[in-house]
């Protein structure tokens, strides 16, 4: 038997980490600027001093709770789909995310402008100019590995494989408040606030409604892949 959540605890645990990656983000940043290191880089570190041992002490802990053997047993999302079906829904939700994107992407500089023009350059602004080649390249490289592959297989199973399902309390509105509050958990872009929560609805409600985690996986992995991928091509040429 799933043990539900209230509904503070399922903000709390959507939110808590977030705000410790941004706290990293925040405190470690500036020290690699100074070094000539690119922000991106300190995201990157994230993920592997913070995103990964948080996640899985989590998982593992809500494993005892729940008197369960392995963290993948607290995943109820196990639906198989259709091979044809979650290769077609994930290219979809790729394709939507990124049109939303692109069509947020003045409003976003709007907001940046208008709203969190206090926050520093590094924190508003991540390209690549001014860094070496070298540095440009090993930072992709290990965006492609850590950003497209680590890290949103642990979110997944963190947000759509264990906290989904035990927010029966929101009832229908489960997989939209999901799809907020992980937009929200992303503490460290509150500029693409609203990018994120159009872009993630139809894949949250998906996999709410196929009980597929499988798709969350692929859709979160496609997004980042894509995206860095592009990001090589356009800084390598």
């Amino acid at each position: 038997m799933i043990i539900q959540q209230s509904k503070l605890k399922s903000i709390l645990y959507h939110f808590y980490p977030g705000i410790l990656i941004a706290v990293f983000f925040t405190i470690t940043t500036p020290y690699l600027v100074k070094e000539g290191l690119p922000p991106q880089l300190s995201m990157l570190l994230a993920i592997v001093i913070i995103v990964v041992p948080v996640f899985l002490i989590h998982l593992n802990k809500a494993k005892q709770q729940e008197g369960l053997n392995r963290i993948m047993d607290l995943v109820v999302y196990n639906k198989i789909l259709p091979t044809k079906k979650i290769i077609l829904y994930t290219i979809g939700l790729v394709f939507f995310a990124f049109f939303v994107y692109g069509l947020t992407q003045p409003l976003n500089k709007i907001i940046t402008e208008k709203l969190f023009y206090w926050l520093p350059e590094w924190y508003k602004v991540r390209d690549f100019e001014g860094y070496s080649k070298t540095i440009i390249i090993i930072t992709l490289i290990l965006n492609l590995l850590l950003n497209g592959l680590l890290a949103p297989y642990l979110e997944e199973l963190y947000f759509r494989g264990y906290l989904l399902p035990r927010m029966e309390t929101w009832g229908k509105y489960a997989p939209v408040l999901s799809a907020i509050l992980f937009s929200f958990y992303h503490f460290w872009q509150p500029q693409i606030y609203l990018t994120l929560i159009i872009a993630l609805l139809p894949m949250t409600y998906l996999v709410w409604k196929t009980r597929s985690l499988k798709l969350a996986i692929y859709t979160h992995c496609g997004l980042n892949i894509v995206g860095a991928i592009l990001s090589f091509a356009m800084l390598t040429q």
